[in-house]
């Protein structure tokens, strides 16, 4: 496939303290969920009260956000046909969760809280929960069939999609820090569970494909990223070597013997060397890559690559080569070398950067609890609290994209695919004498309020058109004028 489909799921962390100081953490159980859920419902409220143009769940820039199982606020982009539509619309969803939680904050002043609301954009809390952040790919039906040739690739590209973690005391091990925040709670290399069993692929099929259909390939064991470049990165070689798997020439890389056991080694030694099936010799997770990157760079060499993929390609290539002459201590996790700046691009390093530079100032060892404060601060949305927040504000980390570019997807759906049909629907009808209903990602029904006053109501013909449904099967379905055309000539009689 040339072209694909992509789409990030995020689940976000909600914390507050109330004027007693009573914090989440003295809650258990279900009591926990309830509180959880409580602290959600402000923020769906919080839509309403800022007017945004939404339809049950569905958000007017095609996306969707809503409350998850374990209570978490969760935003999923719509469908978007680029890498970088996709990174956008992802930091566009942090954008409105924020926004959203300012709104609530007032909320909640008003009925007598406090204000202290944040948001986090992590994985793991301070006290052993996860919660996920998950990709979706478009990808043929024979793709899925050869999907464990992609194994090697995903448990190794945390190296630079990982986004970090602080261990504690009461962790096994004497490790202090780790490069992804999911491997510890990935225990299965293909599940269709997502809470008992969590594993790098997700199987559950949500829907029966069609004959021919492309289906949907759903990716788990990632970190939720805040940096630009490590999402775009994330997304980007990840559809650059599903297009290989697809073309059929991803073959001659090594199967790793136990795949499961090396995603938590690399997360907590970067240049492990790690077992591979049928062969004496062990390799690294920069080797590894390197050997996806050589498939993939021979590969374009003989095929016509697109803009967006080449510039990709380099900055794989680019990665890659820069993570070569980046030097750790193997014990105390001592950024000793950056030559190259990737604290720029890249979370784990980034965050790493931050601790170091705290602990050397005031004289501590990685087992201060403090260290772990400044992790999550890390991953705070409030650009006055946030530690990368704020680093980005200080010039300190790479953009890959312009603000106007994170404005325009907070509100308005990405061209070329089925979302851009759904979200203008949405923004079309606010404020219009219909509801429109949104069961799931294909299906639209939109129904009038009142029937016209010079139409008898219980007219046969009436009761049969006072409603439209609209299927959008197509998810590469182009921006589709006559289904508006449709929508607003059905506003137009029953408004």
């Amino acid at each position: 496939m040339k072209e694909r489909i992509y789409g990030t799921e995020c689940e976000y962390a909600l914390c507050y303290q109330s004027e007693d100081k009573e914090t989440m953490s003295q809650l258990e159980g279900e009591d926990l969920l309830e509180y959880q859920k409580g602290l959600t419902t402000y923020l769906l409220c919080s839509l309403r009260d800022k007017g945004c143009p939404l339809a049950g769940e569905f958000l007017g820039n095609g996306g969707r956000f809503y409350m998850d199982r374990g209570g978490h606020p969760e935003y999923a982009t719509p469908e978007c046909r680029s890498v970088r539509d996709l990174v956008a619309h992802e930091k566009a969803g942090d954008r409105i969760v924020q926004e959203l939680v300012e709104v609530a904050r007032l909320l909640m002043v008003q009925q007598g809280g406090s204000r202290s609301l944040h948001i986090f954009k992590n994985n793991v809390d301070l006290y052993g929960n996860t919660y996920g952040g998950h990709e979706n790919y478009l990808i043929t039906p024979w793709a899925m069939k050869q999907i464990r040739k992609i194994i090697p690739f995903l448990v190794t590209r945390q190296i630079f999609t990982g986004t970090g973690k602080v261990m504690t005391r009461w962790d096994p091990g004497d490790v202090v820090y780790q490069l992804s925040q999911r491997a510890d709670f990935i225990d299965r290399v293909l599940t269709d569970r997502t809470s008992k069993e969590r594993g790098i692929i997700n199987t559950r099929k949500r829907e029966i494909p069609r004959e021919g259909q492309n289906i949907r390939f759903h990716i788990i064991l990632g970190d939720c990223n805040m940096s630009e470049y490590a999402i775009g990165l994330k997304i980007g070689t990840t559809g650059l070597v599903l297009r290989l798997l697809e073309a059929g020439a991803l073959n001659g890389i090594p199967g790793l013997s136990s795949p499961v056991q090396a995603l938590k080694s690399i997360s907590r030694s970067f240049n492990g060397p790690l077992r591979v099936e049928e062969r004496k010799q062990r390799y690294t997770a920069l080797e590894i890559q390197s050997m996806y990157l050589e498939k993939v760079q021979r590969f374009f060499s003989a095929h016509q690559a697109s803009g967006e993929e080449d510039e990709i390609l380099q900055l794989w290539a680019s990665t890659l080569e820069n993570l070569k002459k980046l030097k750790l201590s193997s014990k105390t996790w001592e950024l000793e070398e950056d030559p190259k700046d990737l604290k720029r691009r890249i979370d784990w390093i980034l965050k790493l950067w931050i601790l170091n530079r705290f602990i050397k100032k005031n004289g501590i060892d990685w087992g201060d609890m403090r260290l772990k404060s400044l992790d999550l601060k890390y991953h705070d949305l409030d650009p006055e609290t946030g530690l990368f927040e704020r680093c980005q504000a200080l010039d300190l980390v790479d953009r890959m994209l312009d603000e106007e570019e994170i404005r325009r997807a907070q509100s308005a759906p990405p061209r070329g695919t089925r979302a851009w049909t759904r979200g203008m629907i949405i923004r079309n009808t606010m404020d219009k004498n219909v509801e429109v209903r949104i069961e799931d990602w294909e299906k639209i029904n939109i129904r009038a309020q009142r029937h016209p006053g010079n139409i008898h109501f219980f007219d046969r013909h009436i009761r049969m058109v006072n409603a439209l449904g609209i299927k959008l099967e197509d998810p590469f379905q182009t921006d589709n004028l006559s289904v508006l055309k449709k929508v607003e000539h059905f506003v137009e009689i029953w408004s």
